[in-house]
């Protein structure tokens, strides 16, 4: 995959500070013996502010700028962890 090793460093001072708490691939299905995954999209979780703090961190990372991500589809979900 397209940068995968800068995409992580990147992302690390963010995940450490607590601002990115989930992060990984969706899948079409399950992963089968012997072949890859078969990846349609992203997740990840943010503890932020607002939708626009989030995209100003996506915007920062090589998946964006390298156009893994179409960001056109970032959907924003608020939730209460218990």
């Amino acid at each position: 995959m397209h940068g995968i090793s800068d995409h992580l460093n990147n992302l690390k001072p963010d995940t450490d500070s607590g601002f990115w708490v989930l992060g990984g691939a969706t899948l079409d299905e399950p992963i089968k013996e012997g072949s890859g995954p078969k990846i349609n999209g992203s997740i990840m979780m943010a503890v932020a502010d607002t939708k626009e703090e989030v995209m100003e961190k996506l915007k920062k990372d090589v998946y964006y700028s390298g156009e893994v991500w179409d960001t056109s589809k970032v959907s924003e979900s608020i939730g209460l962890v218990g």
